[in-house]
């Protein structure tokens, strides 16, 4: 096998949650690149399509399906759809999230919920929903969840959303080891504060560009946060990645360890 090949997602369908823009809309079309079809999700339907058109550009499939990550029911309909569409799921990244800067203070509990929802009861009925098919159809499978860097070390103003967040790396670890025998690997990708950017890739988001500034690489120039954890991704999922399971990988330009 040679070294590109162990990386190739060829032959694979993936799913993608949060995958209209930012992370999860790089994550897909990386993916693609490495010969991945997709199923893409989001609230917007018109916002995928935008995301589907760069794929079956490439000469890939992607099937785009509406999901509401805060309702389960969303989800499961979301899954089964998935299935239906493609006749079967081996990656399944747990991208969509929600956050909101607040004091702890001013925080509801309507807040509460919701960013607990979006961000870590989605992981768990997302994973729940497609390990069920993984395990009937019996050729393993890869699942990625995504976390944040500030799940890992926290941060001010988002304690709803670190207590999720933190949540999910302690989750994959559960699934990892209750799932190994079947064959499926659970990792987490923990990657930086997305620099938000407009259409001509012109950062805009200054608070993420101050909070790269403190990390080891974030020093040496522009950090593209959008794009880097897609090459993660498309490792944790491929053949290159197959002995990895319960792992958090942070993507953050060394920020946590500076």
């Amino acid at each position: 096998m040679s070294d590109v090949s162990m990386f190739s997602l060829e032959g694979k369908t993936m799913i993608v949650t949060g995958a209209s823009k930012g992370i999860g809309k790089a994550i897909s079309i990386e993916s693609a690149r490495a010969g991945a079809d997709l199923v893409i999700g989001s609230r917007t339907m018109a916002d995928l399509e935008l995301v589907a058109t760069e794929i079956r550009d490439m000469g890939r499939q992607c099937h785009c399906i509406t999901v509401d990550v805060a309702s389960v029911s969303s989800i499961n309909e979301f899954v089964d759809q998935a299935i239906a569409a493609t006749g079967g799921i081996d990656i399944l990244v747990n991208n969509a999230g929600y956050n909101k800067i607040t004091p702890i203070l001013d925080v509801s509990e309507e807040e509460y919920d919701y960013i607990i929802d979006v961000n870590l009861k989605s992981v768990f009925f997302g994973c729940k929903a497609i390990v069920k098919h993984m395990i009937e159809r019996g050729q393993g499978g890869r699942i990625v969840n995504i976390s944040s860097q500030v799940g890992v070390v926290g941060g001010p103003l988002r304690s709803a959303y670190t207590a999720a967040k933190g949540g999910v790396c302690t989750l994959t670890k559960s699934m990892a080891a209750e799932w190994a025998e079947h064959g499926i690997t659970v990792n987490c990708l923990a990657p930086a504060i997305e620099t938000l950017r407009d259409a001509s890739g012109v950062a805009t988001d200054g608070g993420a560009a101050r909070t790269l500034t403190g990390a080891a690489l974030g020093r040496s120039g522009d950090v593209r946060t959008d794009i880097a954890p897609a090459g993660a991704i498309i490792y944790l999922a491929s053949e290159a990645g197959t002995m990895v399971t319960g792992h958090t990988l942070l993507v953050d330009g060394g920020y946590t360890v500076v």
